[in-house]
């Protein structure tokens, strides 16, 4: 059976080469970061809390930052990386014990539900060929026997509602929870961001589950079926294991480090700086050839010409009208792709070209009492096309 996670399916949609290389390549990751460091440590102290409170312990919030902070320099090298600009691996940590001290004052004395399993390790299948595992924080149930999935979240950013209600990983660990205990009839996904002293919560109706469950089956059929595993750079790009080693970035690694002059002259850097000054000459004669379009065609409507002369040649004026249709962030578009089906032109006109449109239009070929009902929703103006003739 093909096992997959919701980390590894999330892996592929993020970024196919990052899949590759973790997944099928299986290139060791290289140091980890702040971000995912302290993370670890605050989960860790956590779990350590819940254990001593299944033990009938209930430990102190001073003690369990004790626990954060001796999980944190059990684990801590200097090869852990701080990307963010202007903060140092100190600040995460105090990060990290805000974190765990608002959460004990918060819970304490964590008596609102029993907890069922810590780190748990849950199972679901796909089909006969497909699985998925996941690790769930904690499994919870509350004394009115509705069941609970905890998430910790260290990150900076509060999950909105809408988020919350459409989040594919705690829903598919509430689909395994259910598989694995029948009697959680009813399940709470629970995230607790810890930054924020703030919680989300969600639930997922049966029907949801299982459109879950066909839904990541997709998924993990299409990542198997994938034959080319392209880069795809975002600003995640500063967080990736694997930068150095990515085609997207290799060749800033494999320069950046030469002597200024080298490095000038290295093949590739000489190619990329003289296309951008090109293209940087290009875009400016770009502009000034719109500006001359503009001042040419002035100057023939001033004249009442169609056609300048230089002495090397000359320039036809075409003029031609032209409609605009409202555009997808315009209120009246919604409005207009109604009227547009309601005078039954939806199939000539569904791709709603500006041009097809106007032409339509201009040649009468749109009846009047159509046009009538869609002149309020265009805006038409006057185009402008030069044809330059060379004579020398």
């Amino acid at each position: 059976m093909s096992t997959f996670s919701h980390s590894r399916i999330e892996s592929f949609e993020t970024c196919p080469k990052k899949y590759e290389f973790c997944y099928l390549l299986k290139v060791p990751r290289g140091p980890a970061g702040i971000e995912a460091f302290m993370g670890n440590r605050v989960h860790e102290a956590l779990e350590w809390l819940y254990g001593e409170v299944r033990a009938c312990k209930v430990p102190t919030a001073a003690e369990t930052v004790d626990a954060y902070r001796a999980a944190w320099d059990a684990e801590w090298t200097d090869d852990v990386r701080v990307v963010r600009a202007g903060r140092t691996s100190q600040d995460y940590r105090a990060i990290g014990e805000k974190a765990v001290r608002d959460y004990h004052a918060r819970y304490a004395p964590f008596d609102q539900d029993i907890t069922i399993g810590l780190e748990a390790r849950i199972t679901l299948r796909l089909d006969d060929d497909h699985g998925l595992v996941g690790y769930v924080d904690r499994i919870a149930k509350r004394p009115d026997g509705v069941w609970e999935i905890h998430d910790y979240k260290t990150g900076a950013t509060l999950m909105t509602q809408a988020k919350a209600d459409a989040d594919r990983q705690l829903a598919l660990y509430a689909l395994a929870v259910r598989e694995m205990h029948p009697e959680a009839v009813r399940i709470e996904l629970v995230w607790h961001y810890l930054a924020f002293d703030a919680e989300v919560r969600s639930i997922r109706s049966t029907e949801q589950l299982e459109a879950l469950r066909i839904q990541v089956l997709d998924a993990v059929r299409r990542i198997e079926a994938q034959a080319a595993f392209p880069a795809r750079t975002s600003s995640l790009c500063d967080w990736c294991d694997y930068k150095a080693m990515c085609p997207a970035w290799s060749h800033l690694y494999a320069t950046e480090a030469m002597p200024g002059e080298q490095r000038a002259l290295e093949g590739g850097v000489v190619l990329v700086d003289e296309y951008l000054k090109v293209s940087e000459e290009l875009s400016a004669l770009k502009a000034r050839q719109d500006e001359l379009k503009e001042a040419i065609a002035a100057r023939a409507a001033e004249d009442g010409t169609e056609r300048l002369f230089g002495t090397g040649g000359s320039i036809k004026v075409y003029r031609y009208p032209c409609v605009s249709l409202p555009d997808m962030k315009d209120p009246r578009r919604v409005a207009f792709e109604s009227e547009v089906r309601s005078l039954g032109m939806w199939d000539a006109f569904s791709s709603l070209s500006s041009y097809q449109l106007s032409r339509a239009l201009q040649d009468g070929a749109v009846p009047d009492e159509a046009a009538a009902r869609l002149e309020p929703y265009l805006a038409r103006s006057e185009g402008v096309k030069l044809y330059p003739t060379m004579t020398r």
